[in-house]
């Protein structure tokens, strides 16, 4: 969205005052982005308003605006009423706002074939402009109409807005303009390197804004809001969100996000540009070495219903890395952690990846990565047994394997329905939640490892 451009008509019924206020009256514009597609516009403008009522006339807003969402406040000023206007999109519209106004007439002399213009005023643009040059009027002008660019011009693909407000006194005032703007959102990114002999890992971490809105931003400052904001519905016939495919760069570095009512928000950058498609990012976390536990994890490895095979076949314990995000350190937003393994003297290797939720300072985050080939489980059903109408009594045996050459500490999860009791080790075991249970046991390098248990089952019916 190029510099803001506003019209100011005001004064009595006999005498209209136009007051133009040009790229020079803006102050600044805040950009606050959401992860659910939508921005927050802020615009401070600086203007003289009469005493009185006033038409206030804006230019240049963005052409996807809920209308809905418009907010315009001052000192001592009053909005008594609000209207939005389509964006002008075609050369008609634009001749039609110099209605009654100076323009350019320009034709091509026939001898040299140089352009000669020639000042005109534009009386009418349907069927056919005509304009009035000095003397004469002009109704098949053999030549082009050029519009000059002023305070005013409207700029084509931008909607327009008019209030009327009333203002308790002249005064040279700031104008502060808010509106809400789907099609832009952001994503956190982190990208980690892994040092399994060091038990370390290295996280970066990245904010992505991208404008899916056809309006360009210039010099704003930036911020994104970490949290999910309720909206009542979608509007139909907003702009939809368009996926970028632009260059990406880093724009800045983060700073502390303050919290606003649990939310957090994240000032970006104090000035920034954003094309219409574009899509660019910034370092928010830019080196932060911390140690790293490994482990593994499987989860549900038999089916405890009647029609559950007998046995199962061998499959693969996830990977799973866990670290604590720093105390005093930055909240991580919700997004994508991708790690890659550190080996040397060879290129890294790519392990996974997985999408983490906030995670407050001080607080744990676990990446779960996908199944390897080192660590391993099979498991089968020794015995199915009635025990009544409702009720079963089930025993099984989990073997799990590791094949590498350092031990392997191993989560094992597994969910039952209904009211159940573990019986014969119920030392071996902790309660999760109300329907799971879990092992966490060490395989030994090149070992293995077995878990047996009998469970009874209840319905309840």
């Amino acid at each position: 969205m190029a510099c803001a451009v506003a019209l100011m008509l005001c004064g009595g019924a006999a005498a209209a005052q136009e007051i133009s206020l040009g790229g020079g009256s803006l102050r600044s514009r805040v950009l606050t982005v959401y992860a659910d597609g939508f921005a927050q516009v802020e615009e401070v403008r600086a203007g003289d308003l009469p005493k009185g009522q006033c038409h206030l006339r804006v230019l240049d807003v963005a052409s996807g605006i809920v209308p809905e969402s418009t907010f315009l406040q001052a000192e001592g000023v009053s909005v008594r009423e609000m209207s939005v206007r389509a964006p002008m999109t075609d050369p008609r519209s634009l001749l039609t706002s110099r209605l009654g106004k100076t323009v350019k007439a320009v034709r091509q002399d026939p001898r040299t074939g140089e352009d000669r213009s020639e000042t005109a005023t534009l009386l009418a643009v349907e069927p056919h402009p005509i304009l009035r040059i000095g003397d004469r009027l002009e109704t098949d002008y053999p030549g082009r109409i050029v519009l000059p660019i002023t305070s005013d011009t409207p700029v084509p693909g931008a909607a327009r807005l008019d209030f009327v407000v009333e203002s308790e006194r002249a005064a040279h005032r700031d104008l502060v303009l808010q509106y809400l703007l789907p099609g832009l959102r952001w994503q956190a990114d982190y990208a980690a390197v892994y040092d399994e002999d060091k038990r370390r890992l290295t996280l970066r971490g990245w904010i992505g804004v991208t404008n899916g809105s056809d309006d360009f931003f210039e010099n704003v400052s930036l911020r994104v809001v970490a949290g999910n904001v309720a909206r009542v519905a979608e509007r139909p016939g907003v702009a939809t969100f368009r996926a970028a495919n632009k260059t990406i760069s880093e724009v800045g570095a983060l700073q502390q996000p303050p919290a606003v009512a649990g939310y957090r928000l994240y000032p970006i950058a104090k000035s920034v540009s954003l094309s219409a498609g574009e899509r660019k990012q910034v370092a928010f976390i830019k080196h932060l070495n911390l140690p790293v536990t490994r482990s593994y994890r499987i989860v549900d490895p038999v089916g405890v219903f009647r029609s559950a095979p007998g046995q199962w076949p061998q499959r693969g314990a996830f990977l799973r890395l866990a670290f604590v995000n720093p105390p005093g350190g930055l909240p991580l937003p919700a997004g994508v952690a991708r790690v890659m393994a550190v080996r040397a003297n060879d290129a890294d290797l790519f392990l996974g990846e997985d999408r983490i939720d906030h995670v407050a300072a001080g607080a744990p985050v676990a990446v779960q990565l996908g199944r390897v080939v080192d660590v391993t489980y099979e498991a089968q059903r020794l015995e199915f047994r009635d025990i009544s109408r409702t009720s079963n009594e089930q025993r099984f045996s989990i073997t799990l394997r590791n094949d590498g050459d350092r031990p392997a500490d191993v989560e094992v999860t597994q969910t039952f329905p209904g009211q159940w009791t573990i019986f014969g080790e119920e030392d071996l075991y902790t309660r999760k939640d109300a329907q799971t249970v879990a092992w966490n046991v060490t395989v030994p390098a090149r070992g293995r490892t077995n878990i047996a248990f009998s469970v009874r089952i209840s319905s309840g019916g």
